[in-house]
């Protein structure tokens, strides 16, 4: 069976196996310059794990024919919902930005505007393509939940599996906040632009102590979940978003 038949008749194992396939080549990558590259170099072999969450999802689009189906386009754009989902940027910003919390502003918006393009591009570009047609709410469930579990990468390479699994927790509420506003709006770049957001939100929040930290972490994540949960109630049941194509209606 094909990539490309196997996206189509059976697209939640395909869809975990995309992230399964992300998750231990980053790993592979990490733990190869771990042990073979010399330690003043391990800031490369970082780089190169970055790369391949780029380049590896820009493969999988290729290989399973979704170029038409991950939102890269603007035709049937509605970005409405977007500006909803900035809500969630606002509890790190009630005590203002620290704008020296990084050397440079730009360096880090464009390191993060990365960041984002990538695994936007792999969670809310194929693996939502790939899930487009099962029940909506079961979509965005199994969409936060992969993204989610895909930092568990933290618990494999530190060891620490209590913070790894609090970094799980928090990222599946960001992950469906993602693909909810990925379903409303229609566009990949809504999803890129506001995730970068949301860690520039926290990178340069001017919230001091560790209290007012978790505080705007948990209004965060309820904001998250109850954007997701009425996205995921109001969704019409299986009807396949509009502009979307499916993998089986691309060209082989």
């Amino acid at each position: 069976m094909s990539l490309r038949s196997l996206a189509v008749h059976r697209p939640v194992l395909t869809a975990i196996g995309c992230a399964l396939l992300q998750f231990a080549l980053t790993i592979a990558i990490l733990e190869i310059g771990m042990h073979y590259v010399p330690h003043e170099a391990f800031g490369k072999v970082k780089l190169v794990a970055f790369a391949s969450t780029i380049l590896l999802p820009l493969w999988l689009t290729h290989a399973l024919g979704l170029w038409r189906s991950i939102g890269l386009g603007l035709e049937g754009l509605k970005p409405s919902f977007f500006f909803i989902g900035l809500l969630v940027c606002v509890p790190n910003l009630v005590q203002g930005l620290d704008l020296h919390a990084r050397d440079s502003v730009a360096g880090e918006s464009l390191m993060q505007f990365v960041n984002a393009f990538g695994e936007e591009l792999l969670f809310r570009g194929v693996i939502f393509a790939l899930l487009a047609r099962l029940v909506p709410w079961q979509a965005l469930l199994l969409n936060g939940v992969l993204f989610g579990a895909m930092h568990l990468i933290h618990g494999v390479m530190d060891g620490d599996w209590a913070a790894a699994t609090h970094q799980v927790l928090v990222t599946t509420a960001g992950g469906l906040l993602f693909v909810s506003i990925r379903q409303r709006t229609g566009s990949l770049w809504c999803a890129i632009v506001l995730h970068m957001l949301v860690n520039l939100s926290i990178i340069f929040s001017g919230l001091q102590g560790e209290a007012a930290t978790t505080m705007a972490e948990n209004v965060g994540i309820a904001i998250e979940l109850a954007i997701a949960a009425w996205v995921a109630i109001t969704a019409s049941r299986n009807v396949f978003p509009a502009g979307l194509a499916s993998p089986a209606d691309q060209p082989a």
